[in-house]
C-alpha cells in the first residue's frame, strides 16, 4: 500500500503540483473506501463542496500514471433479451 508522503514524492518528481484539492483527494482514494472517480468525488465533496468532477479524473489519471492506481473495468449481467437500452 502506498503511503501519501510516497505518492506526493513521486507526483512532485514529474512535475505535478500538489493542490490543497489533491491533497485531500489523496486522503480519500487512499482511504480506499470507493469503487469509481464518482465514489471518489461524492466522498471528496463532503470536505469540499467547490470539487470538480474533473479534479477527480485528472488527479486518478496522475495516479495511474504513477502506478499508484490501476483502471479495471467492471462486468455486469445484460437483461435476458441481451439489448441494452432502447426499444427492439
Amino acid at each position: 500500500m502506498w503511503q501519501k508522503e510516497q505518492v506526493i514524492d513521486e507526483l512532485q518528481k514529474r512535475g505535478k503540483r500538489i493542490t490543497e484539492q489533491r491533497n485531500m483527494l489523496l486522503d480519500v482514494i487512499l482511504a480506499g473506501n470507493w469503487a469509481t472517480c464518482k465514489d471518489i468525488y461524492y466522498e471528496a465533496r463532503k470536505k469540499d463542496p467547490g470539487l470538480g468532477l474533473a479534479t477527480v479524473y485528472r488527479t486518478v489519471g496522475a495516479l495511474e500514471e504513477i502506478g499508484v492506481l490501476s483502471r479495471a473495468y467492471q462486468y455486469s449481467f445484460l437483461p435476458e433479451n441481451g439489448e441494452l437500452g432502447g426499444n427492439a
